[in-house]
């Protein structure tokens, strides 16, 4: 057998595990922004700000991978078990993970033993659109922080799992949830929400990390206005877009979804967070003539006050349910001999951009599924080539509540990539893209 067989069981989840349990060591934001060069930890969504999600670790390879066995297992549930979306975080061997129905625990890495748990005791009523899961915490300082589903933001003592602060971000019995790990900038936590099927203005907010209390908010929305606190007063900081009511008709705007439900990445380069937005509300399109901002998009905002620097728009006046909230990752493009400042996603829709990230402008888009029915392909600025007759027909349209004529689009609902993050490595210059490719009839 090649390798050291004791040795790889310890890599099965980090090569953090080969540490031992010591005193805990608060993270930093320094910790934060190098998180992708510390392999012996994981102290953020992504491993590091821009979530490119390449570790160093190069214990594994092609050869010895296969040797690795199971050294213990552990059940995140007890008698409620769903889905399971977490990415683990790892600090001085303890590892932080969610479980459904907002569920936290801490796990001795090495062993596999319960140090503690936290579950959040959901109220009855909350609405979460699609299954009960969380997809992580943030950490900072001793904290352990996350969202739930009845939308609040917990800060946990990291040693104990006693709650330090809690904080309501929105009304659950709105529609309101949050199942995305929050990201920290520079001493703030910051979250976004859930919830664009049930008639909510989807907003990103940021918090005190340490104290819990607000520091701004951004509506997600185009004619909403955003806010900071200033010692403790609610101060008026610009409408999102500038006006109500450019790109949606009547007051749909008001109630435009565009949920940022996946959560942001940050680019320290820039000082730029980015988060993608969901679907606009209605699902009904021909309700909501107009691109429907800023719903189905990425966005660059201010970490500082929650200002939008720049936004685009992947999939104007969406009637497909493809979002655009999938994570915009920060890299370096090669463009006619030039380095360009880009950040790249691929989108729900079936298409990949590259944009540049300091202003959003569009530098390339490619589609990496076969056979999208939706879209001819993307013009010069980046805006899709609609195909008409492939537009989902309007409800209101079809005689005595009857089913009017139905269209096959490709990519589904679902997406050519759902929520399953993509990767990045400097050393290929390569993106390790999951997707998946089904149709449906709408």
């Amino acid at each position: 057998m090649k390798g050291n067989p004791t040795y790889l069981r310890c890599t099965l989840l980090s090569a953090s595990i080969l540490t031992s349990l010591t005193a805990w060591a608060g993270v930093t934001d320094k910790d934060i922004l190098q998180d992708a060069s510390t392999p012996e930890d994981v102290v953020s969504y992504g491993i590091g700000p821009q979530a490119q999600r390449y570790s160093s670790i190069d214990l594994l390879n092609t050869e010895n991978i296969q040797e690795l066995r199971p050294v213990w297992a552990f059940s995140l549930g007890g008698e409620k078990q769903r889905g399971q979306e977490s990415q683990p975080m790892i600090r001085d061997g303890v590892m932080y993970i969610t479980g459904s129905y907002s569920r936290v625990y801490a796990i001795n890495a090495k062993t596999g033993d319960e140090i503690w748990q936290y579950d959040a005791r959901l109220p009855d009523g909350i609405v979460p659109c699609c299954d009960v899961v969380n997809r992580g915490v943030a950490m900072y300082d001793d904290l352990v922080i996350f969202g739930t589903l009845d939308a609040k933001l917990v800060a946990l003592d990291a040693k104990t799992g006693n709650v330090r602060w809690k904080k309501t971000v929105e009304d659950y019995r709105a529609g309101y949830s949050i199942t995305a790990a929050p990201i920290v900038v520079k001493g703030k936590v910051i979250t976004g929400v859930s919830g664009g099927e049930f008639g909510i203005v989807g907003k990103v907010r940021a918090y005190d990390a340490k104290t819990g209390e607000l520091v701004w908010e951004r509506p997600t929305v185009e004619g909403h206005m955003g806010y900071v606190w200033k010692d403790g007063k609610r101060v008026d900081n610009g409408i999102s877009g500038g006006k109500a009511g450019t790109t949606w008709p009547a007051d749909l705007w008001q109630t435009g979804g565009a949920a940022p439900w996946l959560g942001g990445t940050y680019d320290p380069e820039t000082d730029l967070l980015y988060f993608g937005t969901g679907n606009p509300a209605p699902w009904n399109s021909h309700m909501r003539p107009g691109d429907n901002l800023f719903s189905s998009s990425r966005l660059a905002i201010d970490p500082d006050d929650g200002k939008i620097v720049w936004h685009f728009q992947t999939t104007p006046h969406d009637g497909w349910d493809f979002d655009g909230v999938n994570e915009l990752i920060p890299f370096d493009y090669q463009q006619n001999g030039k380095t360009v400042q880009a950040a790249a996603s691929a989108d729900r829709n079936g298409f990949f951009y590259v944009l540049n990230r300091t202003n959003g402008d569009f530098i390339r888009g490619f589609p990496f599924v076969d056979k999208i029915t939706w879209a001819k392909g993307l013009d010069e600025k980046g805006r899709p080539i609609y195909i008409d007759s492939n537009r989902p027909g309007n409800p209101q349209n079809s005689k005595d509540g009857k089913q009017g004529q139905t269209v096959v689009a490709a990519p589904s609902f679902l997406g050519g990539k759902n929520w399953m993050p993509m990767a990045f490595s400097k050393h290929t210059g390569y993106f390790y893209v999951p997707f998946v490719h089904p149709y449906t009839s709408l």
